[in-house]
């Protein structure tokens, strides 16, 4: 049987087209089997620098990816969240355990470590509370304090009662009187009333500074700065 010249071309074109296909495809794997071997040689790596948890409780996993030992810890210990271990040798993940967020905003961060490189993750809870909802009232406009000073406890009421332990005071002077040491300090905020301690006046006159309770949350889940909101004033006067 005879082979036209036209059956000719087109065999040849075929076998052409087929030879650069299987080049793509070695191509393909070349690219994909490189990243494989950068991803598998990779000290350290996560897969992204937040994650945002819903008010309500649960757990999630975290993957870790190196090609050695590390190690991970919270940035500080807090008492609504947890992980199930401290460290692994290469790949894997951890779990981290939340419980529900009845108040604001709220995060820990997880610092991991291998081979001498750091990277860390923000574990950031969403409120349940927005910030103007958010009720802090103290009982009193103004309080006048001895020259020998006092400990006295201001009503208080709030519905922000799992943050409590996080409040502290804001204190604002009159221009050009500000203490060397702060003459009032906060002692403790509980759910229905807030004690502060007045120290003795030796300043060798009258004194007066605004005072009043604040709490700062963890502002939005790629801030380096949290939201704060404030209880009404409360004006200290201290006679010498």
């Amino acid at each position: 049987m005879k082979i036209s010249k036209d059956m000719k071309k087109i065999a040849i074109y075929i076998m052409v087209l087929l030879a650069a296909v299987s080049c793509d495809k070695n191509a393909e794997y070349d690219v994909a089997s490189s990243a494989k071997k950068a991803e598998y040689n990779r000290t350290l790596g996560l897969l992204s620098k937040y994650n945002v948890l819903s008010n309500e409780g649960g757990s999630t996993q975290v993957a870790v990816f190196s090609n050695t030992d590390w190690t991970v810890e919270m940035d500080r210990q807090v008492d609504w969240a947890s992980i199930d271990r401290f460290g692994g040798h290469k790949s894997g993940y951890l779990v981290f355990d939340y419980e529900i967020n009845y108040g604001r905003a709220r995060r820990v961060i997880l610092v991991f470590r291998a081979g001498g490189e750091t990277m860390t993750l923000d574990m950031y809870q969403s409120a349940r509370i927005s910030d103007s909802d958010c009720v802090l009232t103290l009982g009193t406009s103004s309080l006048e304090a001895p020259s020998v000073g006092m400990t006295v406890d201001i009503p208080f009421v709030t519905n922000l009662v799992y943050e409590l332990n996080e409040m502290y005071l804001t204190i604002s002077y009159p221009p050009g009187k500000e203490p060397e040491t702060p003459w009032i300090i906060l002692k403790s905020v509980e759910k229905e009333k807030v004690t502060i301690e007045i120290a003795p006046n030796d300043s060798g006159e009258d004194r007066s500074a605004n005072v009043r309770l604040t709490h700062t949350d963890a502002g939005s889940y790629d801030s380096t700065e949290g939201d704060s909101v404030y209880s009404n004033i409360v004006s200290v006067t201290q006679s010498i």
